[in-house]
């Protein structure tokens, strides 16, 4: 009886401590602080947004989190494409992801961020359009006059080179977090589909009209040949139906500079009178391709006296100067479009080759050697930009 009784005492005192364990556990678990998920924001591309097939798009978005956000992933059509890790895990988390396809059609776009703790959140879905480069000169925009005064050509551009920031992705880490999906109801004839944050998981629909699509324009051929550095450009569909044949003979013998903005460039061209011209693009993104707005050309109007035209200027290590800054100082819808300059002044030196520039029905090209880059600018106001 007595064992019994003993053998039933540790029994329960067993039972006694184990309990008290798990209660104490309990508590501790209780009283450790849980936050939520992180917030997704994809700033760009907006939904609706329509690129060339192939042509890189770079996703840009922010994640914040109280914990701080450990990686983000971004997902391209329910497939993971590629995953950037912070390497501070603080918050918030500002990152451009690029990504390239050469699917035509819609593609869904999510970005993903886990925090410290391994909770998850995700941008709502944004669904962009690839087609053919012709649909980007489809759309209208607005068109300055430039100022017509008689000018003097600038001085020979700086020629300080401009280091490039680069950073290394992180390798892919795939998660095995479900995908949420859902099953749109079809669209109208020439309507697409993109979700804003109607049903589960983040995923609605909504159609929206495209912008009609508009003829290119008839034009007959000229007979003037376009340059070599500027053929195969030329070639691509939706550049030559819009931009026509050359009017004049490419000028590739005569100097040029060019110098970026955070929202845009500015290109000058010492042509052959002696009389510069200035054409400002904006460019909302600083890896865009292609955009909606082009200014000029305005007659180079600096006069060879103070490099600075303005107080704005001259707070900005980078102006910007001669030129250059009096076009952007003297035209504030320059300024307000294309914002401070981010870089100096580089053009036309003892290293650099000279810029070429060629004149057509639709418009105008302009070639940088310094970054080997053609720009067609459309007379209606888009433009593009090519790598060569």
């Amino acid at each position: 009886m007595f064992l019994l009784f003993t053998r039933t005492y540790r029994i329960l005192t067993i039972v006694g401590f184990l309990l008290a364990v798990s209660l104490a556990c309990s508590i501790q678990r209780a009283a450790t602080p849980v936050t939520g998920a992180p917030t997704v924001a994809i700033a760009d591309p907006l939904p609706g947004h329509t690129a060339p097939v192939g042509e890189p798009l770079v996703v840009d978005s922010t994640s914040t989190d109280a914990d701080g956000v450990e990686r983000i992933e971004l997902w391209v059509d329910d497939t993971l494409y590629r995953v950037d890790s912070n390497p501070d895990v603080n918050s918030p988390y500002v990152v451009s992801q690029p990504w390239q396809s050469d699917v035509p059609g819609t593609h869904v776009i999510v970005v993903k961020a886990f925090d410290g703790q391994g909770a998850e959140g995700h941008s709502q879905p944004v669904t962009v359009t690839l087609g053919s480069a012709a649909e980007l000169t489809q759309v209208a925009h607005v068109a300055l006059t430039p100022s017509a005064t008689p000018l003097a050509p600038t001085q020979e551009p700086t020629r300080t080179p401009t280091p490039a920031s680069t950073s290394t992705p992180a390798p892919p880490k795939p998660t095995n977090t479900p995908v949420v999906t859902c099953t749109p109801p079809p669209c109208s004839v020439d309507e697409v589909h993109y979700c804003p944050d109607v049903c589960a998981g983040g995923c609605g629909t909504q159609c929206a009209t495209p912008t009609p699509t508009v003829p290119p324009p008839s034009f007959e051929p000229t007979g003037i040949e376009t340059h070599e550095v500027f053929e195969p450009v030329w070639e691509q569909p939706g550049v030559k139906d819009y931009l026509g044949y050359a009017i004049e003979a490419a000028i590739d013998d005569h100097r040029y500079a060019r110098q970026f903005f955070e929202r845009g460039y500015l290109y000058w061209w010492d042509q052959p009178d002696d009389l510069g011209l200035v054409w400002a693009v904006e460019i909302r993104q600083p890896s865009a391709r292609h955009g909606f707005r082009w200014i000029g050309p305005y007659e180079d109007a600096w006069d060879g006296g103070d490099p600075y035209s303005c107080d704005a200027a001259r707070a900005n290590p980078d102006g910007p100067i001669r030129g250059f800054g009096k076009i952007w100082c003297d035209n504030p819808e320059i300024a307000e479009a294309i914002g401070p300059a981010r870089g100096s002044e580089r053009g036309t030196g003892d290293r650099s080759s000279y810029g070429v520039v060629q004149f057509y029905q639709g418009g105008v090209m302009l070639y940088s050697p310094l970054d080997r880059e053609v720009w067609v600018l459309f007379n209606e106001g888009t433009w593009q930009r090519h790598a060569r």
